[in-house]
C-alpha cells in the first residue's frame, strides 16, 4: 500500500464494532484506527457518508471538533456502508437461518399431506 497509516493515536470513550470480511467483528478504538479503516475502503464504495467521516477525522485530528463528532460521522458511515456489528456471530447465524429453514419445509410439508387427506 503507498499510502502512509496513521499511527498516532487518539482513543474512543466507547469503541466502535464493525463487521469485517466473513462477518468477524472488528473493534475501532481510536481516531487514527478510524482513518486508517477509512484508507482501506474500497474506492469504489466512497460515497457522501465516507466523506465526511474523513472530514470529521480530519478535523478532529486537527483539534477543530470534538473527536466524539468525528465517532459518530463514522458511526453514521458504517450503519450507511451496512458494515455495523450486530453482536450476532455469523456462524450461529446461519446455523439459525439453516435450522428455521428445514423447520419451515417440514411445516409446508405436513400441510400438504394434510390437505390430501380426505
Amino acid at each position: 500500500m503507498s499510502e502512509i497509516l496513521v499511527r498516532s493515536d487518539m482513543p474512543l470513550r466507547a469503541p466502535v464494532a464493525i463487521t469485517v470480511g466473513a462477518g468477524f467483528k472488528r473493534e475501532i478504538a481510536s481516531l487514527a484506527a478510524m482513518q486508517n479503516f477509512l484508507k482501506e475502503w474500497p474506492a469504489a464504495m466512497r460515497g457522501d457518508s465516507y466523506c465526511a467521516a474523513v472530514r470529521a477525522c480530519d478535523a478532529a485530528r486537527a483539534g477543530e471538533i470534538k473527536l466524539e463528532k468525528a465517532r459518530r460521522a463514522f458511526l453514521s458511515f458504517a450503519e450507511k456502508a451496512g458494515i455495523m456489528w450486530t453482536g450476532i456471530d455469523p456462524v450461529t447465524a446461519l446455523r439459525e437461518a439453516k435450522i428455521r429453514r428445514r423447520a419451515r419445509l417440514e411445516n409446508q410439508a405436513r400441510q400438504k399431506t394434510a390437505a390430501r387427506s380426505p
